[in-house]
């Protein structure tokens, strides 16, 4: 529960954001720069240890947060300017209204919980991505002026995936039925990554290696549920095998089974 004057200052803060979301086509990087060491600078503050409070003010001091963000974004894959922007906006506002700063520096590098932070967003705006481009009537891709939608429109979505088949349709089932957690543990598997990246992230609610696990548990659950209804008895034990699995990529998890739309 804040205090009274948490509750202004960030009142203030969304203010603050809101105004610099405002123009998205010119980010103002050093401006959302200067919100992310304000907010440090507090966190140092209440720190008694010398050393980490040393290093929390010289991050605050050097470390360009908002071109971090926006560099990761491009890195997942989106070219176009204004669509990063919009993306990196929408990320340090997250983060700097969330719970990133509510923690112990003592224990966790502010460097490492910020990186992990930012790389879990973009997860999810890909997995957004992905479920939107499904509501989306099939229309023509063409760089011909009035016919279907140009090419550069696509830029940046290949990471949201054109596979059309088992994955994505459980990765609906997952997100609808377990949230931006349940899609986040969901690809992390998918992809190789160890799910441990995922707790305490400010944008998943701070999640607990137990309630990790517990997501893990419920998507096997969900597989069984999503296999009966495509009649695929292979399914499951497929996702079992995936979320049992570490460092393995998911071509190497599914094959085939990427394409056996029923």
């Amino acid at each position: 529960m804040h205090t009274f004057f948490e509750h202004v200052r960030i009142v203030r803060l969304a203010e603050q954001l809101y105004l610099l979301g405002e123009n998205v086509y010119d980010l103002d990087f050093d401006a959302y720069d200067q919100l992310f060491a304000t907010e440090l600078k507090r966190l140092a503050m209440q720190v008694r240890h010398p050393a980490t409070r040393a290093q929390l003010e010289d991050m605050a001091e050097k470390f360009k947060f908002s071109r971090y963000i926006a560099t990761s974004v491009r890195r997942a894959g989106f070219s176009d300017e204004q669509e990063v922007n919009q993306i990196t906006h929408d990320i340090a506002s997250t983060l700097l209204l969330g719970k990133l700063f509510e923690f112990d520096p003592a224990e966790i590098p502010f460097a490492a919980r910020f990186k992990t932070s930012v790389a879990n967003a973009i997860r999810n705006v890909v997995a957004k991505q992905r479920n939107q481009r499904r509501l989306i009537p099939s229309v023509p891709i063409s760089d011909e002026p009035g016919i279907g939608i140009p090419s550069s429109e696509l830029a940046g979505r290949n990471l949201a995936g054109a596979d059309e088949g088992l994955i994505d349709d459980f990765g609906d089932l997952v997100h609808q039925r377990l949230g931006a957690l349940g899609s986040a543990v969901l690809r992390a598997k998918l992809d190789g990554d160890e799910v441990k990246g995922l707790v305490g992230a400010v944008e998943l609610d701070d999640p607990s290696s137990y309630r990790i696990k517990q997501v893990v548990i419920a998507i096997k659950q969900l597989a069984k549920e999503f296999a009966r209804q495509r009649g695929d008895e292979d399914f499951e034990q497929r996702i079992e095998r995936a979320m049992d699995a570490e460092r393995r990529t998911v071509e190497k998890r599914f094959g085939p089974a990427r394409n056996s739309r029923t």
